[in-house]
């Protein structure tokens, strides 16, 4: 966002520079000026036009400072409002009666897979969702390490426990459990970064956290993908890419470095209940994927607007910021479906492909 408002503030400067001279050096000489020698005359005229210019980039830095304080109120205002409706979600999963261990299909011991352990669909090659994993998976490695840790865990009635590869045990943090089927949500109790934690099941043996994309294997369960019922979507070729289109500015977060999040309302295409919509993340610090460095990634997701899920058709990583420069890596091949949490930046964008308000 800063390098936009700097490259306008550029621009309107240049253009500037380059026009205001002109009044200045056609203003017919006043009286006390034809008095003076061309010399005195050139060097007052000079004076006028940098005291012109300097007002004029004033003028310009107050824009720009009102234009960053906008924007940066209205994340303010979209934070406060996710704020709001995610404490109102973890307050009715809080209402609800606990799930009792009988009917708990997350207790027992499980690896967690960490961040990017997103489960590709049948016949996707495996580099698709290594790429993926790379090039997206930091935003949200942070949280998955404080929910799950890495390595073996052990969900038990009471809480969670971080098993070590050489068996010892270490508590994590007290838990209660809601939900049940499909779907357990873990309520921690005291003392951790998250308030609630949603887990949904695709098999026996596979789980993801809702909205962040940590995987859970079961130990011992084995980790064979079960197939996408809808294996046969379109793909992306790079011809639908939005390569020239209008970003808008959804958020800023300090995540994997600092990042801004774009979308191209333009892309937006809706069909039943699917929408699709392309996406921009652009990093504050440089990332590298194969030795090799990228600094944003363009991607398009199909959304469930029936459903509030969402999975990956297609991602590009760039040397450059806002998707210029070379092409790092790319991969057009979708991923598995996804649940999206009812709040956070995720859903904002499952609410704007879906048009939902």
């Amino acid at each position: 966002m800063k390098a936009n408002l700097s490259c306008k503030m550029v621009a309107t400067i240049g253009l500037a520079m380059a026009t205001i001279g002109a009044p200045a050096q056609n203003r017919p000489p006043t009286t006390e000026q034809l008095g003076k020698d061309p010399g005195a005359r050139r060097q007052e005229a000079e004076q006028q036009q940098a005291r012109d210019r300097a007002q004029q980039q004033r003028g310009d830095q107050q824009q720009a400072d009102q234009d960053f304080n906008d924007t940066l109120n209205q994340q303010r205002s979209r934070d406060a409002a996710n704020s709001a409706q995610g404490r109102a979600v973890l307050r009715s999963w809080q209402q609800r009666p606990p799930l009792a261990p009988a009917n708990n299909r997350l207790l027992g011991r499980w690896e967690s897979l960490g961040t990017g352990a997103q489960r590709r669909a049948a016949g996707v090659p495996p580099e698709i969702a290594k790429l993926a994993g790379e090039l997206l998976g930091g935003i949200t490695g942070g949280l998955c390490d404080s929910m799950l840790g890495r390595g073996p865990i052990e969900f038990r009635p009471s809480g969670v426990v971080a098993i070590a590869r050489d068996g010892r045990e270490r508590a994590m943090y007290r838990a209660e459990y809601r939900g049940g089927g499909s779907r357990v949500v873990v309520l921690p109790q005291g003392g951790t970064s998250f308030t609630h934690m949603i887990i949904d099941f695709d098999s026996p043996n596979h789980a993801t956290v809702a909205g962040v994309g940590c995987g859970l294997s079961r130990a011992g369960g084995g980790t064979t993908a079960r197939a996408d019922p809808t294996a046969a979507a379109r793909t992306t070729r790079a011809a639908d890419t939005p390569a020239t289109a209008l970003w808008t500015l959804l958020g800023t977060t300090l995540a994997n470095g600092g990042m801004d999040a774009y979308v191209a309302r333009s892309s937006i295409r809706r069909s039943g209940h699917s929408a699709q919509m392309w996406d921009l993340f652009d990093f504050k610090t440089v990332h590298m994927f194969e030795g090799k460095p990228f600094l944003s990634t363009r991607n398009h997701y199909e959304y469930d607007c029936a459903l509030t899920r969402r999975r990956m058709l297609s991602t590009t990583g760039f040397s450059g910021h806002m998707g210029q420069g070379t092409v790092v890596a790319s991969g057009n091949s979708p991923l598995a479906w996804e649940e999206l949490p009812t709040s956070g930046p995720f859903y904002n964008y499952w609410k704007l492909a879906c048009a939902k308000t």
